[in-house]
């Protein structure tokens, strides 16, 4: 029964998602229908090498936290835990959500689960700052970095210098770990009580979740140059995405230069971090087609181009978190069967997965 409530409540949510951003998807689809098919194929194949680079990040954080898991299992998970995140607004908690249950379920550490879906964020965090820097310093040297990219620049920057201050910490010490979060707590819940006129920020619940992020941590003094590999997947994911933003070029008769290729895809992503919408919907099209139109391309071309890159990038991906879903938990019921991963979030206690609040825009979830 759980199972059944769960999926529909799971499908109403799309529908609601889908109907609610219906015009972009129509213009996605005119935008797909002027295009060289052969390119786009292209775009699509790369996506799913990109969805694999995705799970294989993460599966270099398990092993870094000392989780073993197959790469062929990780790959719907992760792709489900995108998905989940983008309909449920639940501030980054419904991809942890799917991602303790599954490990409960599989018999993994909730404790270096959590941590490892931390550093995955850290990571992601990290390969974006390699990125911008390259494409701020071209749009310096064009003339065309305003304030409202600086301040965008801002924001993302501090949230990356955040999460590296936390992991820091958590590394040296568990309790030091535990009391900044608590006062970062409190300090949210003092400034955010005037417009909310409650506790929004459950602090017991952020108590677990330091603990838990602290547990993990521990696995990085003990294997340090296991650092190094989930960094360059990070890196590979950001090379891999810009490459489907060539190709979308070129699907388009309007083969992306080099500087081009690192602006457009620079702020794009910069947007997915910087906006109110969930992966920046409409902000990172809208961003991406005014810094292409200032790097010399057509406005309708460009509009053509970022249109397209997000289909594939982020509505496809939502199609495939659809499917994901299912694949990862809802199983037929059989007497002899144990329960699937999602019937393991009715068992764990809201403590255990009650804790991201970071900005719910910038989970790892939102490539």
């Amino acid at each position: 029964m759980l199972r059944k409530i769960l999926y529909s409540a799971i499908f109403l949510l799309t529908i609601f998602f889908v109907a609610r951003n219906l015009n972009e998807l129509k213009l996605i689809l005119v935008a797909f229908s002027h295009s060289d098919g052969r390119w786009l194929f292209a775009a699509i194949l790369v996506q799913l090498l990109w969805l694999v680079t995705i799970a294989g990040n993460f599966w270099a954080c398990y092993h870094l936290m000392g989780i073993h898991e197959k790469l062929s299992h990780l790959v719907p998970l992760t792709t489900a835990a995108n998905f989940l995140n983008v309909i449920v607004p639940s501030y980054g908690a419904g991809a942890l959500a799917v991602l303790i249950a599954d490990g409960s379920h599989r018999g993994k550490p909730v404790g270096k689960v959590s941590a490892a879906a931390f550093v995955y964020l850290v990571y992601d965090y990290l390969g974006f700052l390699v990125v911008l820097p390259l494409g701020f310093s071209i749009l310096s040297r064009r003339g065309i970095l305003d304030a409202w990219l600086i301040g965008a620049a801002v924001f993302a920057v501090s949230i990356a210098v955040g999460l590296l201050i936390l992991i820091a910490i958590g590394v040296h010490s568990t309790n030091q770990l535990e009391r900044t979060i608590l006062r970062l707590v409190d300090l949210a819940n003092r400034l955010l009580q005037p417009f909310f006129k409650r506790t929004l920020i459950n602090r017991a619940s952020a108590q677990n979740f330091a603990l838990d992020i602290a547990d993990g941590l521990l696995q990085i003094r003990r294997s340090p140059r296991a650092l190094i590999l989930p960094f360059f997947l990070a890196l590979t994911r950001k090379t891999v995405m810009m490459v489907i933003l060539f190709f979308v070029s070129l699907a388009f008769h309007n083969p992306f230069g080099v500087e081009t290729l690192l602006a457009s895809f620079s702020v794009g992503y910069l947007f997915i971090i910087a906006s109110v919408t969930p992966s920046g919907v409409g902000f990172v099209e809208g961003a991406m087609i005014l810094t292409q139109n200032a790097m010399g391309v057509d406005p309708l071309t460009s509009t053509a181009i970022a249109l397209a890159y997000r289909g594939i990038t982020f509505w496809l991906t939502l199609a495939y978190g659809f499917i994901a879903i299912r694949m990862i938990g809802f199983q037929r019921d059989k007497p002899e069967a144990k329960d699937s991963a999602l019937d393991e979030l009715d068992k764990i206690p809201s403590s255990e997965i009650g804790f991201i609040e970071n900005n719910p825009d910038s989970d790892p979830w939102k490539d």
